[in-house]
């Protein structure tokens, strides 16, 4: 097995074991998932442009980052037909 090097500034660190840390895996599997979504095919996740994200910047994050992906498994108990007319 290979293995890769990464020189990163110690702000870019710490924000990346922070995140890591929430998301309770280490960093290296971060990485790991991150190039195998990058090789197949994945769009490169950049950094918003502000250091506030706007509501698509997030919404695009929560699609991207598989953390609904459950959703899909979930059965529909519900229809149009349910509910009241708005």
């Amino acid at each position: 097995m290979s293995q890769l090097n990464v020189k990163l500034n110690e702000d870019r660190l710490e924000a990346l074991r922070r995140y890591a840390y929430r998301r309770r895996t280490p960093v290296s599997w971060l990485i790991k998932d991150y190039v195998e979504y990058l090789l197949a095919g994945g769009e490169p996740v950049t950094a918003p442009a502000s250091d506030t994200p706007t509501a698509i910047d997030l919404a695009e994050l929560a699609q991207r980052g598989g953390a609904f992906d459950w959703l899909a498994d979930e059965p529909d108990i519900y229809s149009l037909q349910d509910g009241e007319p708005v």
